[in-house]
């Protein structure tokens, strides 16, 4: 789900809401191997031309199996994302 908000003619800023399955075929002493979940939480900001959209954003990611395997500290990530669409 994601959440943007015009400011000017070419940037807009948004808020990004993700939950999502994943497989993952390595286990850890936080996290079994197998089906988890993905948790994306994020704020980014997009800058739009006619011919290609800049985009920024810096998230929080909560990975967890939701208690379906034994390990299930669950792993959170910091990361920063840049991209180009054309």
């Amino acid at each position: 789900m994601t959440f943007r908000k015009p400011i000017g003619d070419h940037w807009s800023v948004y808020g990004l809401l993700s939950v999502g399955p994943m497989f993952t075929d390595t286990e850890t002493e936080r996290l079994s191997k197998g089906f988890a979940f993905a948790d994306v939480v994020a704020i980014g900001i997009s800058y739009h031309t006619r011919h290609f959209t800049l985009d920024f954003r810096p998230e929080l990611r909560h990975t967890s199996n939701a208690g379906l395997q034994d390990s299930n500290a669950g792993i959170n990530t910091y990361n920063l994302e840049f991209g180009i669409q054309f």
